[in-house]
């Protein structure tokens, strides 16, 4: 499913970039959001590096997070905070502000105002999850049934059922995966360019493909 998403105004070239470049996201439109800096229909999304989580959580003037999460919250039917960066780093922004008080305000966030705060590794990641996320709310996934054949077979190898797991991927081209990369093994020697050879595989998927299977 392709997604509408609008980013802030205020926001990165590069961020904008990203989202453009994801490719489950089918238009972009900047305009000045006044809540959150990405909006995915009734999602919304404030993106913080950790600099900027502690500047804004910790800051000496008290912290200006909780009024952006209480406004992002208000303004959306679901609401989340992304940060841009890898939580084992904290120790080595220098700020003074122990990493564990960090992760407790992290804690504190999503246990307190309910909008969960969700770390990504980097930009690229964090723009994945807030895609996978608007995307999940608005297929409404809870009351949406599959349809027939969408699930490979109990009877089928299993590394043919896995790569029927793999998002965007259903039977019919985890048969074509298989038939090529009859293992998981194999399959990882596979370049994204040697997966678009595969007939019904561009370029988003071969990514994904390619992606799914290096993720931690």
């Amino acid at each position: 499913m392709q997604i509408d998403v609008t980013i802030d105004d205020r926001e990165p070239a590069s961020l904008i970039r990203a989202v453009r470049e994801h490719p489950d996201v089918e238009s972009v439109e900047v305009a000045h959001l006044p809540a959150g800096d990405l909006a995915i229909g009734s999602v919304g999304f404030e993106r913080k590096t950790l600099s900027d989580y502690v500047g804004s959580a910790m800051g000496r003037s008290g912290s200006d997070l909780d009024d952006q999460v209480r406004r992002l919250d208000e303004r959306y039917a679901h609401a989340y905070v992304l940060l841009e960066g890898n939580l084992d780093d904290l120790e080595e922004l220098r700020t003074g502000v122990p990493a564990s008080a960090i992760r407790g305000s992290i804690a504190s966030i999503t246990a307190r105002l309910g909008v969960a705060v969700i770390p990504c590794s980097d930009r690229e990641r964090l723009v994945d999850m807030a895609t996978r996320l608007g995307r999940k709310h608005v297929e409404e996934p809870s009351n949406r049934r599959l349809p027939t054949g969408a699930v490979t077979a109990r009877n089928e190898p299993t590394a043919k059922r896995m790569y029927a797991c793999i998002d965007g991927i259903g039977p019919r081209l985890a048969a074509a995966l298989y038939e090529s990369y009859p293992s998981m093994e194999t399959l990882l020697t596979a370049s994204v360019e040697e997966l678009r050879s595969i007939d019904g595989i561009g370029e988003g998927r071969a990514r994904r493909i390619y992606g799914a299977l290096r993720e931690e």
